[in-house]
């Protein structure tokens, strides 16, 4: 077993990057020098584009400002403007799709490193995880010949329910800020631009593309901006992808305060605003208000871009200033010139190398969250001993499932992907008996999406369901996908009308049968033929049995009219799950179960949010029987956002893992049998139910508008103001070691004008095992003239430390970390008092305070 992971001070080789325990931030040759190949290619980037714009006519300027395929832009062959790429990648470079489609180009020699999800790079709390994931991402895109990437994500996970949480960074604006800058630095060194999205209020897929943000500024600004900002200002970001949504009734792309009033104007943004694909825009306002770079509307041909001859055809009647078009093919030309694209020296890249792969490994389980470990008998549940173990038993949805190829833009096409069940079964080798089951529930549970051959453009197994507005089916009121055979109405004034379908696939011939419990009008039909036809006033189960072949689709479609809900399930031949009295005797019969569970891109995913934060499948049922029957089940949740735990006091051990790319299964093995000592944190909040959350609390969660009504206490901020107990805590993770902190000192008591403090204290590892602990400083306003929050987070610092090490923590508060958005002067405004540092390891653990004065003088 590689035992790389246990060292703080690891050696990687990643373009050339030579990393132990900091990762430094600048390439290094062959000869072991700094080689620098940006710096005098920066300072002649402004005389080029001067002289690159001169040299374009009326027409060839506005063909540099659409997009001429689904991910490129034009090239200009008279004057030498190369063909610029785009690609999705958060976590990996896209696959290669067509030009002009979103069809697969068919490429096999299009594989990237699957890297973990940004929240578990917010999990780290580790800026060196950042910078070990910009550096992986910004290398493959250039391998791949990319000039963008579009990514990182930093959108708030204001909502549980938000569809597209597991791509972005957590629920708190400094945790993203300070997490991002360091990522995009790294990305593009690498000579390729990076794209931080989505600006701003990207905070719901619920009508995405026409939901009307309306925060107050005080709440913009603190929360849903800084890590923008920071973007800008700290890393000089060259892309922004603006949101789908609107802000106070226009959409994002196009809106004068968000664009060039705080954007272009306040902040200095020198790069490129470009669209996300098929958003809400008109030409006047995108062109006037700053958007520069139109990638994708829903219209025949290129030319009928808002920003192509509708542009032109308003610059050449006057109504729009050609100087405006000019300044959106500066930044186009800016880019290219800062990235390289004329430069013979631009860096190369590399793809999937081994040192890529290590790192995905690396990022994963420095994401990995211990959030609970019980000690059973005379230790505690984890890590788990080889040497005693000799019987496991492995459940759950997420055992052996695969992740990188759903989720929406955010796929990624790898060599390979390790689940957790083959993570283990390598870490564990022939020495330890692994049993494998899929529990079946008490409750009828939908078809397995095993069976489900039709997908969501995301990738993942779906149904297609319509919202018709009466019963005969002639007026259509909507169009989605849902994830599964089971329906649950949210219509309180009427009756749904709806039809789903679905391609299914038998695994194996023979009697399928099929069983429905449904409330109302249920009709099945199968490649046409009406197989079930049910009405009940109750949910008794209805079963029907139904000749299939192996490996043939066929065409599943249900109507149903009623108000409540139905499931379609079926038994199936060669039955893919285990009965309860099965699993439960093996659960009894192990050493330990292990119960990988939580969600998948069917939960997780692009364009839809979810219906509930519950886990899906009856997972909850099944987790609270295996904890009763083995008090060493151990609950391996892999997610990206927060879900509901009603078991979580009868458990003894709960981990949290993320999406965790392609090495996932190893890096979850070596946190299981102590090869890492875990040492994440989680990034959101995990409450104990959905209606305790801000929006749902505060009803403000629907298709038409969010008002942001919590204001500035989003997350811990809203749980510690209403006084409510989440299941866990942000910022809460535990290790197989323990810590202490100890002699908080500030630099000075009283402070004034522009003058920072600096916060020490040691951390010492008081433990038996090597380990890593996050310091986690929030400040406390004690008397303020708006209502602000109990707690802020301002800033965090990752120690690793061997056992009995000592290490000094320090963390430099500034004006701006003491100051609140004043409406009344529209600035930050540092108040003169009293302000309490607090330092902890989670949220809710506060360990040490002090004090020191603020004078404005």
């Amino acid at each position: 077993m590689t035992k790389y992971l246990k060292q703080s001070c690891f050696v990687i080789s990643i373009i050339g990057l030579l990393a132990c325990s900091k990762v430094t931030n600048e390439p290094v040759n062959k000869t072991g020098s700094i080689d620098k190949p940006h710096d005098t290619r920066l300072a002649t980037v402004e005389t080029n584009v001067e002289a690159m714009l001169a040299q374009l006519t009326l027409e060839e300027k506005v063909s540099l400002v659409h997009a001429s395929g689904k991910f490129h832009i034009n090239a200009i062959e008279r004057v030498g403007i190369p063909e610029m790429w785009l690609s999705d990648g958060p976590h990996g470079v896209r696959h290669q799709i067509n030009r002009h489609d979103w069809a697969s180009a068919g490429w096999t020699d299009d594989h990237a490193t699957y890297l973990p999800h940004l929240t578990s790079v917010a999990a780290s709390w580790d800026k060196e995880m950042a910078i070990l994931h910009g550096k992986v991402l910004g290398a493959e895109a250039r391998d791949r010949k990319k000039d963008f990437i579009l990514g990182p994500g930093v959108n708030l996970a204001r909502l549980p329910l938000y569809g597209r949480n597991f791509e972005y960074m957590g629920e708190d604006p400094i945790l993203a800020a300070k997490l991002v800058v360091p990522q995009i630095k790294a990305i593009q060194e690498n000579d390729v631009a990076a794209t931080i999205k989505h600006y701003a209020l990207n905070t719901q897929e619920l009508n995405r593309t026409g939901v009307n943000a309306k925060p107050d500024e005080r709440t913009l600004r603190e929360v849903y901006l800084p890590a923008f900002e920071a973007a800008v200002k700290e890393a000089n970001v060259l892309g922004m992808m603006g949101a789908y949504n609107e802000y106070y009734g226009t959409n994002a792309n196009q809106s004068k305060h968000l664009v060039m009033d705080i954007l272009k104007g306040e902040w200095g943004f020198k790069g490129v605003l470009l669209t996300d694909w098929n958003v809400d825009i008109n030409t006047h306002d995108a062109a006037m208000h700053g958007l520069d770079l139109e990638m994708g509307t829903d219209v025949p041909t290129y030319d009928e871009y808002f920003l192509a001859q509708p542009l032109l055809k308003e610059i050449k009647a006057g109504n729009i200033p050609e100087s405006v078009l000019d300044d959106k093919v500066r930044r186009i030309l800016r880019v290219q010139y800062s990235i390289g694209m004329y430069d013979d020296n631009r860096l190369p890249g590399q793809r999937n190398t081994k040192s890529h792969q290590f790192a995905a490994r690396k990022i994963a389980a420095e994401g990995v969250v211990l959030l609970k470990n019980e000690v059973v008998g005379e230790k505690n549940v984890l890590p788990l001993d080889e040497k005693t173990i000799k019987n496991i038993l492995v459940l759950g949805p997420n055992a052996d499932k695969k992740h990188g190829t759903g989720g929406g833009s955010s796929e990624v096409k790898s060599l390979y992907e390790i689940t957790p069940l083959a993570g283990l079964k390598e870490q564990l080798g022939e020495d330890v008996n692994i049993t494998v089951m899929r529990a079946r529930s008490s409750v009828l549970a939908p078809i397995a999406s095993d069976y489900v051959a039709s997908r969501h453009w995301t990738g993942t197994p779906a149904w297609n369901i319509s919202y018709f507005k009466d019963k005969a089916r002639k007026e259509l009121a909507s169009e989605s996908w849902i994830v599964d055979s089971k329906f649950t109405s949210l219509n309180d004034n009427g009756v749904d009308h709806i039809t789903m379908k679905a391609q299914i696939k038998p695994l194996q011939a023979g009697v399928h049968t099929l069983n429905v419990s449904a409330v109302g009008d249920f009709t099945l039909s199968v490649d046409g033929d009406v197989v079930v036809n049910h009405t009940s006033v109750d949910s008794a189960i209805l079963s029907h049995d139904i000749e299939l072949d192996a490996d043939k689709e066929y065409a599943f479609e249900i109507k149903y009219d009623g108000n409540t809900s139905f499931t379609l399930g079926w038994d199936a031949p060669g039955n893919l799950f285990t009965d309860e009295a099965e699993y439960l005797a093996a659960a009894k019969a192990a050493d330990a179960v292990i119960y990988f569970g939580g969600l998948s891109h069917g939960d997780d995913r692009e364009s839809i949010d979810r219906p509930d934060m519950k886990l899906p499948n009856s997972q909850d049922e099944i987790i609270s029987k295996l904890l009763a029957a083995n008090e060493k089940t151990v609950v391996f949740l892999v997610a990206g956002s927060a879900v509901e735990m009603p078991w979580a006091e009868q458990a003894n051990a709960i981990v949290w893992g993320w999406y965790g790319g392609m090495e996932a299964g190893h890096a979850f093995a070596d946190v299981l049998f102590g090869e890492v000592n875990p040492s994440g944190k989680m990034p959101i909040t995990l409450p104990e139910k959905l209606e305790h959350t801000a929006p749902i609390a505060l009803n403000d969660y629907n298709a038409e508008e969010s008002l942001y009504t919590e204001g500035v206490f989003i997350g811990y901020r809203w749980f510690e103001q209403q006084n409510i107990k989440p299941t866990f805590a942000f910022g809460h993770g535990l290790s197989y070691t323990n810590f202490a902190l100890s002699d908080i000192q500030v630099s000075s008591k009283t402070i004034s004008n522009e003058q920072s403090v600096q916060v020490t204290a040691q951390v010492t590892n008081t433990g038996k095992l090597a380990g890593a602990e996050v310091v986690q400083l929030y400040l406390h306003d004690r008397a303020a003239s708006v209502e602000r929050p109990i707690k802020e987070l301002k800033g965090f610092d990752k120690v690793f430390l061997q056992p009995g090490e000592t290490k000094q923590v320090s963390m430099t508060l500034t004006k701006r970390d003491l100051s609140f958005w004043d409406t009344n002067s529209n600035d930050w405004l540092a108040e003169p008092g009293e302000f309490e540092v607090q330092l902890g390891t989670s949220s809710d653990k506060i360990i040490l305070k002090e004090t020191f004065t603020y004078q404005n003088q």
